[in-house]
């Protein structure tokens, strides 16, 4: 599930539209701090969410950003780089538990200017939900 990019994607509830992009040159990798090994080449899209501004929808604006998937041999890293030099570095990874189940783990470091920051973490905790959400619902029904 978390390779497939496309449905990762399209659990974002602020998403309005997606495409992929060409993988751009050097090609995206994994910062070598995080001791991960990629699975298969990167993949690029590029994602435009509408961003509520102000509450009620009063003001609306869209925001285009450009995400970068790379596999790991249990979940995905992906490295999002949005306006005003944000860039949110995520590894989403399923680890099994003590009972034999398994739980999807998701490490976020955001990079942003200290005056973003607040708006940027509420935004991640609130859009994170309905990811979760999303993803429960697949399994659930697979």
């Amino acid at each position: 599930m978390l390779h497939d990019h496309v449905f990762f994607i399209q659990c974002d509830p602020y998403m309005t539209k997606h495409e992929a992009l060409p993988t751009p040159e050097p090609a995206p990798s994994i910062p070598d701090t995080l001791e991960l090994k990629p699975v298969g080449q990167p993949k690029c899209y590029s994602v435009t969410d509408r961003v509520h501004t102000l509450p009620a929808g009063l003001w609306d604006s869209d925001v285009v950003s450009t995400y970068e998937f790379i596999n790991l041999e249990r979940g995905v890293f992906v490295r999002t780089r949005g306006p005003m030099g944000l860039v949110l570095e995520t590894v989403w990874e399923i680890e099994e538990t003590a009972d034999g189940g398994s739980k999807i783990v998701e490490n976020v470091t955001i990079s942003c200017s200290r005056l973003m920051l607040g708006m940027i973490k509420s935004s991640c905790e609130a859009g994170w939900k309905g990811v979760h959400g999303k993803m429960l619902e697949r399994l659930e029904s697979s």
